[in-house]
């Protein structure tokens, strides 16, 4: 699946990653439900004199493992705060490795958010339609998207 998380003015482009059919006899591949998300985090502005005309920078990347025991928790919120959330998280590493897989149980336990010191051009959209369930862009390309909701969110 792919969808984006939108966080003014961040706006992260959102990849999930499941085990291949192919792996599933492999060890420490994880279960049917072991995935990693890779978001590609975007800088989002615009200027007064073109207020739907939005210019995206790249500024980094995150990558996040869920799988069977997640809980419905994932990602950077599961980040350790304190010194005692990071032993539980190298406490609980083996049993996650072997239920979830080593990208997803890795990813899980120590989840990553790349940022550096420099931004790079990465495209630009207009906005044609906005609305609280659905959204309509015109690319840079020049190729129109429609983008809708989900009810649940699922990253």
């Amino acid at each position: 699946r792919i969808g984006q998380e939108c966080n003014p003015p961040f706006i992260k482009n959102v990849i999930e990653w499941r085990r291949p059919d192919w792996a599933a006899n492999l060890p420490f591949s994880g279960s049917e439900d072991s995935r990693v998300l890779q978001k590609v985090c975007t800088e989002a502005s615009a200027k007064p004199e073109k207020p739907f005309v939005v210019d995206l920078k790249i500024v980094g990347l995150d990558l996040m493992g869920m799988g069977s025991s997640s809980n419905g928790d994932a990602g950077m919120g599961n980040t350790p705060s304190s010194s005692s959330d990071a032993m539980d998280n190298l406490k609980n590493l083996p049993d996650s490795l072997q239920k979830d897989g080593i990208p997803a149980g890795l990813l899980k336990s120590n989840p990553i958010e790349l940022r550096g010191p420099l931004t790079a051009p990465f495209g630009q959209f207009e906005i044609l339609y906005l609305d609280d369930e659905m959204r309509i862009i015109k690319t840079g390309q020049n190729y129109l998207a429609v983008n809708v909701r989900d009810e649940e969110e699922w990253f």
